[in-house]
């Protein structure tokens, strides 16, 4: 239970770590960079250990940790725009509600993870709930934007958290978990520096204090993120002796971030979703309510 708080407040921090970003116009790139370095380092520094290149790349995980590196930045990128075109609630609602991915990859990796009716009828809600909170009345291409940025961003989130699901079942034990989350934001901030030099404004921003402030904040919480729900997913019930199960772990941990991060974006920043996009929030409260209760 620990490991779940701490991973959702960790989620939670990093939509509005990216709220404060756009807020005082600082390239996002040039934050995901530094964040990146900060949560590789952080999860040596848990690990206690810093193995050779060589004792990585033959690693069993190193190809699942390399596709989900390159992905992370790319989402990242994504959660950044979104935050900043859509808002707090929109975005998180979008990217939460991905978890209807990672929950069908679970029940049909998982051997103790059914499907069943109930779990159908809250993926199906899920859905709809991202098309009613996304929506918007204009059409212009801004607004087109803010409506596909959030939908990429629903998939995009989904297949991640699913290799990550993948990850941790087949590979990454608590002993493994500090090395492979260190590995996984490494590979993503070794894509980021490459990309560097086609990003004129993140190179200048690279240069100001309050770039690697936030920077730093976001890499703390991000590394938190995945080094939390891993945990959680390791977690074995001393009841039953069996491990979490994935649709349920992911659940709660997203039905959370929604509601605290709809609450935050409100008594922070002030945003105020359309009444078609406070339909599409209480259902997808809803959707994950029964997602969760099973």
């Amino acid at each position: 239970m620990v490991f779940l708080i701490l991973s959702i407040l960790s989620s939670t921090a990093i939509f509005i770590t990216f709220k404060f970003i756009g807020r005082y116009k600082i390239n996002t790139f040039s934050t995901i960079i530094i964040n990146y370095i900060v949560a590789c380092l952080a999860g040596f520094f848990l690990s206690n250990s810093f193995p050779s290149p060589t004792q990585i790349v033959t690693s069993q995980w190193f190809p699942v940790s390399l596709l989900i590196g390159v992905m992370f930045i790319i989402m990242f990128w994504i959660i950044g725009l979104s935050t900043q075109k859509a808002g707090v609630a929109v975005t998180t609602v979008a990217g939460k509600l991905s978890v209807i991915i990672p929950i069908a990859f679970s029940i049909w990796y998982e051997a103790n993870d059914k499907l069943t009716p109930v779990k159908l009828v809250g993926i199906v809600l899920a859905l709809v709930a991202v098309v009613l909170t996304s929506y918007r009345q204009k059409h212009s291409d801004g607004e087109q934007k803010k409506f596909l940025l959030p939908l990429i961003l629903f998939i995009g989130m989904g297949i991640v958290d699913s290799f990550v699901k993948y990850a941790q079942a087949a590979y990454v034990s608590d002993e493994v978990n500090p090395i492979f989350s260190a590995t996984v934001f490494g590979i993503a901030g070794i894509t980021g520096f490459l990309a560097l030099p086609f990003n004129k404004d993140a190179t200048k921003d690279l240069m100001k204090l309050k770039t690697w402030v936030l920077g730093i904040v976001l890499g703390l919480v991000n590394f938190g993120s995945i080094y939390f729900i891993i945990g959680a997913l390791n977690h074995i019930d001393i009841n039953t002796g069996q491990q979490a199960e994935g649709s349920i772990i992911f659940g709660i941990n997203n039905l959370s971030i929604v509601v605290l991060s709809v609450i935050l974006g409100f008594v922070l920043f002030r945003e105020r979703p359309s009444k078609v996009n406070w339909a599409g929030i209480a259902l997808s409260v809803m959707a994950i309510l029964i997602l969760t209760t099973l």
